[in-house]
């Protein structure tokens, strides 16, 4: 089964430091996975400004019985997504997605944690980003 083979995600984000096209690249680790759930959990480091990101993943596969779902959090506190994000959906066919649009902020050097649980049902995860758009 496909669902049981090790899935590598690396998750690459572009976090803008305030100086003119400096960045560095972060990574999301995949901390739990089974048949229906996947978790993720990344890094972020504040510089002081509220930063845009946008947690997106991506399936196929996604048929009339395909629920997808996913929720965030920061810090161990619930993410409210913002406008024109999919965090569900119920019997869509064909190629899916669901994505999540948060703004980050902290103190500069402030270490904070996003955690992304994404459930699926009757779809396959092909790729998870965490980008600034």
């Amino acid at each position: 089964m496909m669902w049981r083979i090790g899935v590598a995600v690396v998750c690459l984000f572009a976090l803008w430091t305030g100086a003119a096209g400096a960045e560095e690249l972060l990574t999301c680790e995949m901390q739990a996975a089974n048949l229906k759930r996947r978790e993720f959990l990344c890094p972020l480091i504040a510089n002081g400004n509220a930063q845009s990101l946008r947690f997106k993943v991506d399936f196929v596969g996604s048929h009339d019985d395909t629920q997808l779902s996913m929720t965030l959090t920061l810090d161990g506190a619930p993410v409210a997504c913002g406008k024109n994000s999919k965090t569900w959906l119920n019997g869509e066919d064909g190629n899916v997605s669901l994505d999540c649009q948060l703004v980050v902020d902290g103190t500069v050097g402030a270490q904070r944690t996003l955690v992304a649980t994404v459930n699926i049902w009757h779809a396959q995860m092909v790729a998870v980003e965490l980008s600034a758009p």
